[in-house]
């Protein structure tokens, strides 16, 4: 290598892989930044911020360091071939490559614990899901701890992993290239089964919830975008066996390990806020709505307005069977009462009704609450509020004498 790059080289042209680097990684990082921004704001607005958003927020700052480690590692020599580097730059690949994983499996703990913590609040009210969330959280993070501490023991000291001369020298010690290999495999295999977990357990949550089959279907198209991050995770498992080829372009083939890495982390923060970005979207379309009709209108006379409001939804304003009523009120102590019956399948008590939660909402039932002599109470039903506007004109007196 020497013979060819100056020994005195201190960075390396991107080129193929470590230019890949450069352009994707900021692009991710750019796209989750926004989503991970919009997911708190929303978040904050309806006084739901929790611990999943805190553990996102750092996953997120470990993401930002990352990216920023690769960037620097494609200057010096990772995903650039052996003939471009000397032995300086395929040092400092080496060296940042290292620090740069484990900045990886730290954000990419906190990225899945937020999604599991997620799942978990809604999954809370099923004990079987319950169970299973808390293994795909003990999956998580004791691939965090294999990955994190077998880098950190693989050399003894760890400078020796940048450092071969000093295993040459008898001065530091190092583990097998088996070792190496298990330890990347068993982080590629339990990333693979949480992302198919975090996107299968949300759709078994669903499967049975009384939903319109259009709201499933959005839902589950949220989730297939999560499932990319697994695509990228298969995509980088081939280049994993090139630790047996230490002196066969190793620097080169780790770079396609650093950019699909990078690619997974930030489908994952996407992926996890697209619930929160589809809500930011349709605020600001309702805005823009109601702004729109707001301008210039003035409500009709006898305008009755009926809005149903149910349980856990939003309100839905419509007229009585699609159309105004054909009276006003002649008096302002006319009264109308409308009764409707609204009955679970199942017969008797409380049918099959079930008691969900909110994603959006920490530990809070989806039916309001009234107080009672012992606190608060859960009111059960749908409600219909009417609103009714009256419009009074003044009437002269046509009585002899006045």
């Amino acid at each position: 290598m020497a013979d060819v790059v100056s020994p005195d080289a201190r960075s390396v042209a991107p080129e193929g892989v470590a230019l890949a680097i450069m352009v994707v990684s900021p692009m991710f990082l750019g796209l989750s930044v926004l989503a991970v921004a919009a997911r708190a704001y929303v978040r904050l607005t309806d006084g739901t911020f929790s611990v999943d958003d805190c553990l996102l927020i750092g996953g997120l700052i470990s993401y930002i360091a990352d990216v920023g480690l690769a960037m620097h590692a494609a200057t010096v020599g990772v995903g650039t071939v052996d003939e471009r580097l000397n032995a300086w730059l395929a040092s400092q690949a080496m060296k940042y490559f290292t620090i740069w994983i484990l900045v990886y499996v730290v954000g990419l703990a906190l990225i899945k614990s937020s999604i599991c913590t997620t799942i978990w609040r809604i999954a809370s009210v099923r004990r079987g899901m319950s169970i299973a969330v808390y293994f795909l959280f003990g999956l998580v993070w004791a691939s965090f701890v294999v990955t994190f501490v077998g880098m950190l023991l693989y050399c003894t000291p760890i400078r020796a992993n940048w450092e071969t001369s000093l295993v040459l020298e008898g001065k530091a010690r190092c583990g097998s290239v088996a070792a190496m290999i298990g330890i990347s495999h068993t982080a590629t295999v339990t990333t693979i089964l949480t992302d198919i977990g975090c996107a299968v357990l949300p759709g078994m949550l669903l499967w049975k919830t009384q939903m319109k089959a259009q709201a499933k279907f959005e839902v589950f198209a949220l989730m297939s975008v999560a499932s990319m991050a697994s695509i990228s995770t298969i995509a980088r498992a081939p280049f994993i066996t090139r630790y047996e080829y230490p002196d066969d372009n190793l620097k080169y083939y780790i770079g396609y390990i650093v950019l699909f890495s990078n690619i997974e982390s930030g489908i994952g923060c996407v992926a996890t806020s697209l619930p929160a970005i589809r809500k930011f979207y349709m605020r600001l379309a309702n805005k823009e709505n109601s702004e729109a009709d707001s301008e210039g209108s003035t409500p009709p006379k006898g305008n009755t307005s009926n809005t149903l409001v149910t349980i856990g939804g939003g309100a839905s304003a419509f007229s009585s069977r699609g159309r105004l009523p054909r009276g006003v009120f002649s008096n302002p102590t006319d009264r109308g009462v409308s009764l409707a019956t609204v009955q679970a399948k199942g017969g008797g008590g409380d049918g099959d009704w079930e008691q969900l939660h909110d994603g959006e909402e920490d530990e809070m039932p989806l039916s309001p609450s009234r107080a009672g002599k012992k606190g608060p109470r859960q009111m059960k039903g749908i409600r219909a509020d009417y609103t009714y506007s009256v419009e009074l004109e003044p009437v002269r007196d046509s009585s002899p004498g006045r």
